[in-house]
C-alpha cells in the first residue's frame, strides 16, 4: 500500500443497500405535502421501471429523461423544503434498509475502508441517509437550486452511466486511494465502471446486464444472505495486497 493512501468502500443505494427507490420515495413525500401530483409520481416511477429492461444508449436516454423529469417536478420548491422533505422520507422508509447493512458497515470499518454512498437518486435523502448511517462521504443526483429554489435544470445525473466514475474522481481529489483494497458493492450497469476501479467488486443481486460483466470479469456475485460473509472473506484475502487475478466463484 502507498504511503498514506487509504482504501475505500464504495456502495450503491437503491437496490443495493435498501429495496425502495429513493427517489420515488421522495416524491412521494413531496406529494404528501402538496408539493407534487400523483401523476408525476407514476410517470417517473414508470421510466425508472422502463430503464432497468433497456441496454446501452436507450437506457442512458431514459434515465437521463427521468432526471430531466424530477428536476421539473422540484421547479420553484425552497431546497429547505426538499431537504425537510428528505429527512422526512428517510425517517419513513429507514425501516426497510436490507438487515445486512450494519453488519456489512462494521465489517467496512473494521478494516479500515473509508465508506462512500454514491447513488443515482437525489443528494437531498441520499445525505438523510448517510447523516442516520454515520457515513461522511456521499454523493447522489443534484438538481439546481440557485439562490436556494429549484430551477427545473439537472447539475449532475449520478444514474446516468459512466456519471458515478466521474464523481467519485471528484469526490476523492486530492485523496490517495489503495485501490487495489478498495472494494464496490453494486447492483445495476450503471455500477460496472465503478467495480472495474476497485481491487475488490462485488455484484449484488445484478440486473441482468451487471451479472453478464460480473460473469466475464470473474467478479464475485452476492446477495443479501451472503455479502457480509463474503465481504469479511474477500478483506481478509486482499490483505496488506489484494491479488485480482484469481477467479471469485458465485458465493
Amino acid at each position: 500500500m502507498a504511503s498514506g493512501s487509504r482504501a475505500i468502500a464504495v456502495l450503491d443505494v437503491d437496490g443495493t443497500l435498501t429495496p425502495s427507490m429513493l427517489g420515488i420515495e421522495l416524491l412521494r413525500t413531496l406529494n404528501q405535502d402538496g408539493a407534487c401530483q400523483a401523476t408525476d409520481v407514476s410517470a417517473l416511477n414508470a421510466l425508472v421501471d422502463r430503464s432497468r429492461t433497456e441496454r446501452g444508449t436507450s437506457s442512458a436516454r431514459t434515465i437521463a429523461a427521468a432526471n430531466d423529469g424530477f428536476a421539473a417536478v422540484l421547479a420553484g420548491l425552497p431546497a429547505t423544503h426538499v431537504a425537510d422533505a428528505a429527512r422526512r422520507t428517510w425517517r419513513r422508509v429507514e425501516g426497510d434498509l436490507f438487515p445486512f447493512v450494519p453488519g456489512l458497515l462494521a465489517t467496512l470499518r473494521a478494516h479500515g475502508l473509508h465508506i462512500v454512498l454514491l447513488s443515482g437518486s437525489p443528494h437531498e435523502v441520499i445525505q438523510a441517509m448517510a447523516d442516520r448511517l454515520g457515513v461522511r462521504t456521499c454523493q447522489g443526483a443534484v438538481m439546481a437550486a440557485p439562490g436556494g429554489v429549484y430551477d427545473g435544470r439537472v447539475q449532475l445525473p449520478t444514474g446516468v452511466p459512466g456519471v458515478k466514475r466521474r464523481t467519485l474522481r471528484t469526490l476523492l481529489r486530492g485523496h490517495r486511494v489503495d485501490a487495489a483494497r478498495s472494494y464496490a458493492l453494486g447492483n445495476s450497469a450503471a455500477d460496472a465502471q465503478v467495480l472495474h476501479l476497485v481491487g475488490i467488486p462485488m455484484a449484488f443481486e445484478p440486473d441482468q446486464r451487471l451479472r453478464a460483466r460480473a460473469e466475464r470479469a470473474a467478479w464475485p456475485i452476492t446477495n443479501r444472505h451472503s455479502v457480509v460473509a463474503c465481504t469479511q472473506a474477500a478483506l481478509r484475502r486482499a490483505g496488506p495486497a489484494h491479488d485480482t487475478k484469481g477467479k471469485v466463484n458465485e458465493c
